[in-house]
């Protein structure tokens, strides 16, 4: 489960199909999720409750008292129990209360400390018992509640137990009475699986009520083992004494189903089941606690795949989701039960093999390289490969920290990368081979670069094929870093590791401010003219965060630039994978006055369904469909369809990439509007650029 705290519809479902009310609840005490059953318990709707305080289905004489027991809670959540005999109670939107019983299972996994809460109406059993105490209607009346109820003598042998509880058990009234309750209701630990203790024991010894939210019945051969939540109270007589106790268990079956599925949501990755990269994380804080102690051998691997982005660009996003999913299988299936594998993020892969020396984790790492390598996609008349690149790295006493094993992993893999990738490289963090120092720091290196403005921005002219267009100049921008003397290096070199450690909205941040600065003091030197139009990139992260707006509306506002001087590219894949929001996004801009662009049109064909939905003024045909003009009907009539479409919705359409005449040729034939690559301009500096404009 994400920090948006959105579940799949398949746990809404389960939710919605509980005989219970169930609430999810984060750690500020926020309701996230709720069922049907809570609306009708409440006599409220999910709308006046979701987003707002638990506290809101609380008498108010009773909120100070339950924020100071949540707080002590989350300090350490458990599976817990609350009865009704404790003072709960729980307020309806009529103002009416009533007495409840509740039960908390943690969900673990989710960044939000989600707890899940199970609220029982009780008031017809506090009625009902109080009714029938010492009554000859007692017997009638308790096979009347669904709860399974037993009552014990003061050995904790059987004496009674209702109809729910003979359900339960498989064990009649009559053959129940004068047996102990543990051999009537076997119970183990749902956490652990050890044996529990009866639950009338604490309670005879020490004449306290009581109540557990771990326990699991052991069902006979033939029947399903349930979950249930118990609470056991003390029977006195007129003196005082206790003389036997009564246990009310409720089957929470359902309510753990629930749990464990919002688990699973929180820890795993929804497209090939394998953990999410938090999950792996913690698994390895795990293993590094306990390294020291035990005198272990473990290793961490990080796997890149090579050559899969050309799979997402010829046969699409679908096609690269399934190849995913076929080499996680391919994964799994080379490594021990024990061994950890995670989905890290895009095609990126962790391993963490236990108890495992190096050789034998290289063993590992070479059968799953040769694996993948023979791995084949078929798609259409096509066939498609992949490698992988495997950094690997020993984890050693005295490393602390996960993010320092996965940075040496990241930068092992890195290595093997830029050697040709399809390899493996070791790298022991204690003495790390020559040159891995330089992929572990990208991430600071990206960090330095924009506290300390050494990025430059760089611009490649985007040229009109109408020769009458007269409209100001138009470039796009692209990101360098200065690394002193020498050239400066490329995108190539550092976004990747900027991608991987989630730092792009900030490099796209920074870009944004700095081309808005430089479009100022241009329009300050020129007053009157016409700006050039800057193309700005958006990753597809930064897109995701939905933060850009007001970002661009309080530079703008700031500079006084004109908003149509900026043009913002989103690409097919961010439209794919974030599509309500880059919708959104795009709209917004356009509204601020901003021109908009989609790039990479055609990679994977879902142009031709999104473009409809989208507020746009431009369509960039993708480079790899624009090189082969020259050489490829098949990548003619693919541009001449894009342009076609573009047109038709009243877009200008740009072709990129364009590395030769013959295809300048051909993109002026197929009447696309501009044309951008090394045959128009190659980039440069933008204040040479914009000085160019002059």
């Amino acid at each position: 489960m994400h920090d948006s705290h959105a579940l799949v519809p398949e746990i809404q479902t389960l939710l919605d199909a509980s005989p219970d009310a169930v609430l999810i609840v984060d750690r500020a005490g926020r309701i996230v999720a709720l069922n049907r059953r809570v609306e009708t318990l409440f006599a409220t709707t999910s709308a006046r409750l979701k987003g707002k305080s638990v506290d809101i289905l609380l008498p108010a004489r009773t909120r100070e008292a339950h924020a100071s027991a949540r707080s002590a809670y989350t300090a350490s959540p458990t599976v817990r129990s609350m009865s009704a005999r404790s003072g709960l109670v729980g307020l309806r939107a009529n103002g009416t209360e009533f007495p409840v019983e509740i039960s908390l299972t943690p969900i673990v996994g989710s960044t939000a400390e989600l707890v899940m809460a199970v609220v029982h109406d009780v008031a017809a059993r506090v009625r009902l018992e109080a009714a029938i105490a010492g009554t000859d209607r007692a017997v009638g009346a308790l096979d009347a509640i669904s709860d399974a109820i037993f009552t014990t003598d003061a050995d904790g042998n059987i004496d009674f137990l209702n109809r729910s509880a003979e359900e339960l058990t498989g064990v009649t009234r009559d053959s129940a009475r004068g047996r102990s309750l543990s051999a009537v209701l076997p119970l183990i630990s749902d956490g652990s699986g050890e044996p529990l203790t009866s639950p009338v024991t604490a309670c005879l010894r020490r004449g306290v009520s009581g109540g557990s939210g771990e326990a699991v019945f052991l069902a006979h051969p033939g029947q399903d083992s349930r979950a249930l939540d118990l609470s056991t109270t003390p029977i006195r007589d007129s003196s005082g004494a206790v003389t036997g106790a009564t246990v009310v268990a409720r089957d929470v079956t359902h309510a753990r189903l629930i749990a464990r599925q919002l688990s699973h949501q929180a820890t795993h990755d929804s497209l090939t089941d394998l953990v999410n990269r938090g999950e792996f994380e913690r698994r390895l804080a795990r293993v590094l606690a306990s390294a020291a102690e035990e005198h272990r051998e473990d290793v961490v691997c990080f796997l890149d795949l090579d050559g899969f982005k050309r799979i997402n660009d010829a046969c699409g996003h679908l096609a690269g989701d399934e190849v995913l999913r076929e080499l996680s299988d391919v994964m799994r299936d080379r490594m021990r039960s024990r061994d950890t594998l995670a989905r890290m993020g895009g095609d990126e892969f962790g391993m963490l093999l236990e108890h495992c020396r190096l050789p034998r984790a290289e063993r590992i790492a070479e059968e799953i390289r040769k694996a993948i390598g023979d791995y084949r996609f078929t798609f259409g008349a096509e066939t498609h490969g992949v490698a992988a690149s495997i950094g690997i790295v020993p984890i050693r006493a005295g490393i602390k920290r996960p993010t320092d094993v996965l940075r040496a992993a990241d930068a092992a893999c890195y290595l093997a990368k830029r050697r040709g990738g399809n390899r493996i490289k070791v790298s022991v963090p204690r003495r790390p081979a020559p040159g891995v120092s330089r992929g572990h720091e990208w991430p600071w290196r990206v960090v330095r670069a924009i506290k300390e403005n050494r990025f430059l921005l760089y611009a490649q002219p985007v040229l009109p094929l109408d020769h009458g267009d007269a409209r100001a100049p138009r470039f796009e921008l692209l990101l360098r870093l200065d690394q002193g003397p020498g050239e400066p290096l490329s995108p190539s070199a550092f976004l990747p590791a900027a991608r991987r450690h989630g730092l792009m909205p900030a490099v796209d941040r920074w870009v944004i401010r700095e081309a808005i600065q430089r479009l100022s003091d241009w329009q300050r030197a020129h007053p009157g003219v016409e700006p050039p139009t800057a193309a700005i990139n958006l990753d597809d992260e930064t897109v995701a965060a939905g933060k850009v707006l007001t970002l661009v509306q309080a530079e703008l506002a700031r500079t006084g630039v004109r908003p149509h001087a900026l043009c913002f590219e989103v690409s097919e894949a961010a439209v794919v994978s974030h599509t309500a929001t880059s919708a959104t996004l795009l709209r917004e801009l356009r509204a601020a006055g901003c021109q908009t662009a989609l790039e990479h049109c055609g990679t994977g064909m879902a142009a031709f369904t999104l473009l409809r939905r989208l507020q746009l003024d431009y369509l960039k045909i993708a480079g790899h469909i624009v090189r082969g003009l020259a050489r490829d009907p098949v990548h003619r009539a693919l541009a001449t369809a894009l342009n076609d479409v573009g047109h038709a919705l009243g877009l200008k359409t740009i072709g990129v990439q364009v590395e030769g005449p013959e295809v300048l040729a051909w993109l002026r034939r197929i009447g696309v509007d501009y044309a951008q690559g090394f045959e128009i301009g190659r980039p440069e500096p933008l204040e040479d650029a914009i000085a160019r404009f002059n």
